[in-house]
């Protein structure tokens, strides 16, 4: 009797259904990555080092998704003179296998992929690569009516896709900010709810069976507020983000929100458990791909390859002069304090209109990377005036100054292009956000700011012309209050590369000695 008791447990527990066991996976999240060489000569970010950390962490057999937050076709100098085709050919190796599709490799529509209103650059990188790019609100236009979306077009697309991460179905739905007009394509963006109705259909073309995804994740290119209010709004359990090019991570309604630095300068890391039943558990890691982190041969080969390309198109990077300061260029420095770099093309622009003071939007610099002390170089010039502008000369009032500088600054904590760069001009901002300037704390050519007087300020036309989309309401072709110009725009003679050029030729030793100088102060 013993004996059979003792069978019949041993039988029930051999017949039990085991436990069902938590599933793991990695998230390697990047954005914004403009430049396949990285920054700072090659020390810092590149593509080839972001191949070897999804190596490193694909090394114990644990599932790895590579997803690119969006923006990576344009703008740089390479993707400018060669047609954006490095950064597809080298986002094609980042599985080590230049002719395999990438089934574990995702990207979101930035802005930038469309940028240029021939519809050859964005259709055919997008068909150009071995991984799938994701947007949902994208839409194909052809002779002015737009009635299905890019994945409908170019197969490489999807408004939304299921990758399996070791047994577990991920759900991943592209979204992309507001990204202008041009004939070929319509960004369904402005209106929230139009929106959130594109991600849900997305969402419910992944049903399978019923059932959806185990796990939804937003792979989105869009402002952090927009991130908020997608994560209140949907069913996703993470969102990878990009387009403010810089790092920051926030947790709303269950939801993590996280986004790296600007071309791989950090990268994020998720760690990602998903029990049987219940909620997944993610956890983030930020690091920094600097030179401990190798580049990887193969792929640093071909940026090689590239870059070389380059230079038999524009010529050798000669040296036009040099500087005795770091000149911070990344965005996040020229968007959100006074640089060196900052305040040397502010003094361009208001020396060389004989200006009062002299104003660059932070926006405006495109470079995206630091020149060390050294050499300043010919490519170096190619990034700064990556967009091509005109310094103008205007007068305005000391409130009108101070209206530009509070619109400056308003949004100074997540790195808006509006921020200004400044010349002839030192003030204190406080508070936010958003954040303001105080008369009191702003001083002209060493005199404290008078609301009344008369003020003359050097810029670009940039700034005149469009200034009014973002924010700065003085410049909008209906305000009444526009200012005039003092000179017509003259492209040949106030060419600003041209003019900044000029300037470091005649430096005493065509060095440009321009410091941090306590210009622009976050109070308290």
């Amino acid at each position: 009797m013993r004996n059979r008791s003792a069978f019949l447990l041993l039988l029930l527990f051999v017949c039990a259904p085991l436990a069902a066991a938590d599933k793991h996976f990695r998230i390697l999240q990047i954005n914004d990555v403009y430049k396949i060489e990285g920054l700072e000569n090659g020390t810092i970010g590149g593509l080839a080092r972001v191949r070897t950390l999804r190596k490193q962490l694909e090394a114990d057999g644990t599932p790895v998704l590579l997803l690119h937050a969006g923006d990576a076709i344009f703008p740089s100098v390479m993707s400018k003179y060669l047609a954006a085709q490095p950064m597809i050919r080298v986002l094609n190796l980042l599985d080590g296998d230049a002719g395999a599709f990438d089934g574990k490799m995702a990207a979101a529509i930035g802005n930038h992929e469309l940028e240029n209103a021939d519809p050859l650059y964005a259709l055919g990188r997008l068909a150009q690569s071995d991984f799938t790019w994701v947007a949902c609100n994208v839409w194909y236009c052809s002779s002015g009516v737009c009635k299905e979306t890019f994945a409908k077009r170019v197969k490489t697309v999807a408004d939304a896709l299921v990758i399996d991460a070791g047994g577990v179905r991920v759900g991943i739905v592209g979204l992309t900010v507001d990204s202008g007009t041009a004939d070929y394509f319509k960004v369904d963006f402005k209106d929230r709810q139009a929106r959130i109705n594109d991600v849900r259909e997305a969402i419910e073309a992944l049903t399978l069976h019923g059932k959806p995804p185990r796990l939804l994740i937003g792979l989105t290119h869009e402002d952090w507020d927009d991130d908020v209010y997608l994560a209140n709004n949907t069913g996703f359990a993470l969102i990878a983000g990009g387009h403010d090019h810089l790092y920051g991570e926030k947790d709303v309604n269950g939801v993590h929100i996280a986004k790296g630095d600007a071309d791989a300068r950090s990268v994020i890391v998720w760690d990602v458990t998903v029990p049987p039943k219940g909620r997944p558990t993610v956890k983030t890691k930020r690091v920094f791909l600097d030179e401990s982190i190798p580049k990887d041969p193969a792929v640093d080969a071909e940026v090689q390859k590239w870059t070389q390309a380059l230079a038999a198109k524009l010529g050798p990077n000669d040296a036009i002069g040099m500087t005795r300061n770091k000149l911070e260029g990344v965005e996040p420095a020229v968007r959100g304090y006074e640089t060196a770099l900052g305040n040397f093309l502010a003094d361009v622009a208001r020396n060389w209109m004989h200006a009062d003071v002299g104003l660059m939007n932070g926006g405006g610099i495109r470079i995206n990377d630091n020149i060390p002390p050294g050499p300043v170089r010919k490519y170096d010039m190619e990034g700064i005036f990556y967009y091509s502008n005109t310094l103008v000369d205007f007068e305005v009032t000391g409130q009108q100054l101070l209206d530009m500088l509070n619109n400056g600054i308003s949004r100074v904590d997540v790195g808006d292009g509006r921020f200004l760069q400044v010349s002839g001009i030192k003030f204190t901002y406080r508070g936010g956000p958003p954040f303001t300037v105080a008369a009191g704390d702003v001083t002209v050519n060493g005199k404290p700011l008078d609301l009344g007087a008369k003020y003359t300020v050097g810029t670009i036309d940039y700034i005149y012309n469009h200034g009014a989309d973002d924010g700065f309401t003085l410049f909008d072709p209906a305000n009444p209050a526009k200012p005039k110009l003092l000179h017509p725009i003259d492209k040949a003679n106030n060419d600003y590369r041209k003019a900044t050029e000029a300037t470091i030729a005649a430096l005493p030793d065509k060095t440009i000695t321009t410091a941090v100088e306590g210009r622009i102060v976050a109070g308290k």
